[in-house]
């Protein structure tokens, strides 16, 4: 696994993620350190594994999913390190085509939600501070869209803004 996941990124999800909630406003529904119940039996599934509640998922379960379903699948290798970490944050909050049109839309690119040679070769043209910054823009903005959209999901706005406020500042330094 990349020392950048490990070390920081994986770190800084946890932090925000925390244990088991089963919030019925909530969309994602029952979720333990950021993962759901569908990704956790997902990844039970392809390990050959018998399902049970994401209650009783173990730190090596976490680590393995984190990589490979965000990491690894948000194309985070391919992107400057304070992007990666952003983008990480961004996909486990959000969603893998939500962060890849969070990136799309901060670069100017076409927001199809697939991170391909277009979108890469267009964040190598960017200073990664400049693109950070206009990375987490884009992400405060949707954030403020899906409030808008539907009032119930406020009760979770401060929460969110403030993880992207801090994500800001540990991005800075």
């Amino acid at each position: 696994m990349n020392e950048l996941f490990t070390k920081t990124a994986l770190p800084l999800v946890l932090k925000y993620e925390g244990g088991y909630v089963n919030d019925p406003d909530d969309k994602g529904g029952a979720t333990n350190k950021g993962v759901t119940q569908k990704v956790y039996d997902l990844y039970r599934k392809s390990n050959k594994l018998e399902l049970q509640s994401v209650r009783y998922i173990i730190n090596k379960e976490i680590e393995d999913i984190y990589y490979n379903e965000y990491w690894v699948a948000g194309k985070c290798n391919d992107l400057p390190n304070k992007l990666a970490i952003a983008h990480f944050d961004t996909c486990v909050n959000s969603g893998l085509k939500r962060g890849a049109k969070t990136l799309q839309r901060a670069i100017g690119v076409v927001d199809d939600g697939i991170i391909g040679n277009q979108t890469l070769a267009t964040v190598k043209k960017y200073s990664e501070t400049i693109l950070v910054n206009k990375y987490l823009d884009e992400r405060v903005r949707f954030l403020n869209i899906i409030v808008e959209k539907n009032p119930v999901q406020g009760k979770f706005l401060n929460g969110w803004l403030n993880r992207v406020k801090n994500l800001r500042k540990v991005l800075s330094e």
